[in-house]
């Protein structure tokens, strides 16, 4: 973590805030630093619902993504520290029974999310300090992940002849990806059709396999959904890189949640989680008001699991956007902050099961294979909330495994 005077000289030069503004967040993290937090075994609070998990090709995907990691990071130092992530054992815990070929979908995503996110929240990275920069690589980025999930960029820059050609000569691009004929006629004529965008970074460049895939096996609508969840999680990025660049804290637990709903990523693995089983839940379905209330609470369960477990890392690395700082920061004590929420924890699952019912009694009208669907995605996302406890427990990322007691408490 960069000290508080080379932090503030850094925000002030490029016009951000004014010294002084870090300084409660380095306070707040000086108070909890050191504190003993008493957790009890989460999981125990879900015994209906599926956990425990690991898929059989754990170690298959893991040999693969190391070969990615490798490709993308020069120097070894780089390397090491990504492998503390695991994001195979991650994957394999989320989707413990999907087949090899789903489980890298997912595997690989993950690898490439959690490369942004560490990216934007990491106080010794020039990037998560500029703010100018880190919005151009938002851009970029998105620009990046629209493209290799078969969409038209949000600020189109093809000509109005490209877009007749290409109306006129559709085929431009296969299922596959493979460039077609009428790409080659556009090409002959000079014509500049959809332009292949440059990645920000090698990181970055690992969507491509998993957007090719997407685009392969799903629907426009579905891929349209996918990139809006995108790009909400960016947009939301931005506010909670300004709150953290000029010290603010969220003045209670709603107000932190509006924010980090989008910026957990829950929502876009509302989208994996389909992808990873071979599903496509029809589009008014997922964007009905009975979904999305499915949605915020999978959303608030994995908020809090990851909260709980993860705001000793995040505490290390300068970082207060974690449940924990923000109801110690409101005046509660922190013996009385980890009751509170899993009091939430508890009454987050009641809801969702709640909430389960209710969109299968709207949907009991669909096909057969939809309503079928329906359940096998209810319970995935009952995995994915679990598997956040069942990971953030386990792995390195989180250096937790040396406090567990017997009783699997922390």
């Amino acid at each position: 973590m960069a000290s508080t005077n080379s932090l503030s000289r850094k925000i002030e030069q490029n016009g951000v805030v004014s010294p002084s503004n870090n300084e409660a967040h380095a306070k707040l993290i000086a108070e909890l630093q050191g504190q003993v937090m008493h957790v009890p075994n989460m999981l125990s609070l879900f015994p209906t619902w599926p956990s425990g998990g690991r898929n059989k090709y754990y170690k298959r995907l893991k040999a693969r993504l190391d070969e990615i990691v490798a490709s993308v990071y020069p120097d070894e130092a780089s390397r090491r520290r990504a492998g503390k992530n695991d994001f195979a054992f991650f994957a394999s815990i989320w989707y413990p029974e999907v087949e090899y070929e789903s489980l890298f979908v997912a595997g690989i995503f993950s690898y490439w999310i959690f490369a942004f996110d560490d990216l934007m929240d990491a106080n010794d990275e020039d990037l998560s300090m500029d703010l100018s920069a880190s919005a151009r690589y938002r851009e970029q980025t998105l620009d990046y992940t629209r493209y290799w999930l078969g969409l038209e960029p949000l600020k189109p820059q093809t000509s109005t002849l490209a877009k007749l050609s290409s109306w006129l000569l559709p085929a431009s691009r296969g299922e596959k990806g493979e460039k077609g004929w009428s790409h080659a006629l556009l090409s002959y004529l000079g014509i500049k059709s959809k332009r292949e965008p440059v990645a920000p970074n090698l990181p970055c460049s690992t969507f491509k396999e998993f957007g090719q895939a997407v685009h392969r096996n799903h629907s426009k609508a579905f891929r349209e959904g996918l990139a809006k969840e995108l790009k909400d999680y960016f947009d939301h990025c931005e506010i909670e890189q300004k709150e953290r660049l000029t010290g603010k804290t969220s003045v209670d637990f709603d107000s932190y949640v509006a924010i980090r709903y989008y910026t957990s990523a829950v929502r876009i693995y509302c989208y994996i989680t389909q992808i990873t089983y071979g599903i496509e839940i029809p589009q008014q379905i997922l964007d009905s008001p009975e979904m999305q209330a499915l949605w915020k609470e999978v959303d608030i369960n994995i908020i809090i699991g990851n909260d709980v477990l993860s705001v000793k890392k995040e505490l290390a690395a300068g970082c207060v956007h974690n449940a924990v700082p923000v109801l110690y920061h409101q005046g509660r004590p922190l013996d009385a902050v980890i009751p509170e929420l899993m009091r939430r924890l508890e009454t987050c699952r009641d809801r969702f099961d709640e909430a389960a019912v209710v969109v299968q009694k709207v949907c009991s009208k669909e096909s057969e294979k939809v309503q079928e669907d329906l359940v096998k995605y209810i319970d995935g996302l009952r995995t994915i909330a679990t598997g956040t406890i069942d990971f953030c427990k386990i792995a390195e990322r989180y250096g937790l495994t040396s406090y567990f007691n017997d009783d699997e408490a922390i």
